[in-house]
């Protein structure tokens, strides 16, 4: 009889473990909005750094990507901290650049050049 309550005790075990890695994996994935912004002027690496930098001081930002031939910059922030047109426009003038068209979506973007 104690071999059937020590296996049931390891099984409850396990069960709650996995169920509050579960949870806490429903918890990370928060709804998140992508915004593709079009900005000229970005000539070289050290530019795009630069607005790199300054892109991730947005609140809810913590990935930013750089398509530089494209002219391209690419964040995400969860859905509850989307930030406005105004807020990046605001950001990316003040950096010394001209935006061109900020678009968001519920999806990633496709990033076309390869990131060296």
């Amino acid at each position: 009889m104690k071999h059937k309550f020590k296996y049931t005790g390891l099984l409850f075990l396990s069960l709650f473990f996995l169920f509050t890695a579960s949870i806490n994996a429903q918890i990370k994935e928060e709804k998140r909005i992508y915004v593709k912004i079009e900005i000229m002027g970005l000539a070289c690496p050290f530019c795009a750094f630069g607005m790199e930098k300054e892109l991730k001081k947005v609140a809810g930002v913590d990935d930013v990507e750089i398509e530089l031939k494209a002219g391209l910059a690419y964040i995400s922030t969860p859905l509850n901290q989307q930030p406005t047109k105004g807020r990046l426009e605001k950001i990316i003038t003040d950096a010394g650049f001209t935006v061109g068209k900020i678009e968001y979506s519920s999806k990633h973007f496709a990033i076309k050049e390869s990131q060296e």
